[in-house]
C-alpha cells in the first residue's frame, strides 16, 4: 500500500467516524485487501483466514465510532485485525487443536538405515496395537478434541486415560 492509498483510507475512515454512510464503500474497498492479505500473512495457509479478516472488518465497523482520527486508521484497522488472530490463536491453543494445516514432516537425511527400519517398525506396531483397540478407544484417542465424540471434557479425558491404559497393556503384550 503507497502513502496515496493510505491516506485515502484514512479520510474515508473519518469520514464514516463523524456518521457519513456514503463513506463505508471506499472504507471497505481500501481496507479489505489490506486486512485479507495481513490475516493470510499471520495465518498461513489457515482455512479460517478469509473468515477472520470478514470478523475483522466488522470488529471496525461496529467500533468505528471509537476510531480517534488523530491517529493512522490503516493502523488502527491492523490492530483490530492483528487481536482476531491472536485470539484465534489463544483459543486453538488452550483447546490444543491440531492444525487443519497439513502436516509437514521432515525428512532426516542424514539417518542410518537402520534407525529408519527401527521407526518404520514401530509405526507398524503402533498401527497394529492401535487396531487391536475398540472402535469406541480409537476415536478417542485420535481425536484432539471433545466435541468430535460428543463427549463433556472431563467424560473425553477419563476415556482417553482408560484407553491408553488399554494401548499400553496391548503394547507390553506385544513387547513380552
Amino acid at each position: 500500500m503507497n502513502a496515496l492509498q493510505r491516506r485515502t483510507i484514512h479520510r474515508a475512515m473519518v469520514r464514516l467516524a463523524e456518521g457519513d454512510r456514503a463513506a463505508f464503500d471506499a472504507v471497505f474497498a481500501g481496507l479489505w485487501p489490506e486486512l485479507l492479505a495481513f490475516v493470510r500473512r499471520a495465518l498461513p495457509g489457515h482455512p479460517d483466514a478469509e473468515d477472520l479478516a470478514q470478523q475483522a472488518l466488522l470488529k471496525i465497523f461496529f467500533r468505528i465510532s471509537d476510531f480517534d482520527t488523530s491517529r493512522d486508521g490503516v493502523a488502527w484497522a491492523v490492530g483490530i485485525a492483528t487481536y482476531e488472530v491472536l485470539t484465534l490463536r489463544r483459543k486453538r491453543q488452550r483447546r490444543r487443536e491440531v492444525s487443519a494445516e497439513p502436516e509437514v514432516h521432515a525428512v532426516d537425511t542424514g539417518a542410518s538405515p537402520e534407525r529408519l527400519l527401527i521407526e518404520t517398525d514401530l509405526r507398524r506396531a503402533l498401527a497394529e496395537s492401535l487396531g487391536e483397540l475398540r472402535e469406541a478407544d480409537r476415536a478417542v484417542l485420535l481425536s484432539e478434541h471433545t466435541a468430535i465424540v460428543n463427549l463433556s471434557p472431563a467424560a473425553w479425558r477419563k476415556r482417553r486415560q482408560r484407553a491408553l491404559d488399554r494401548l499400553r497393556a496391548i503394547w507390553r503384550r506385544r513387547d513380552a
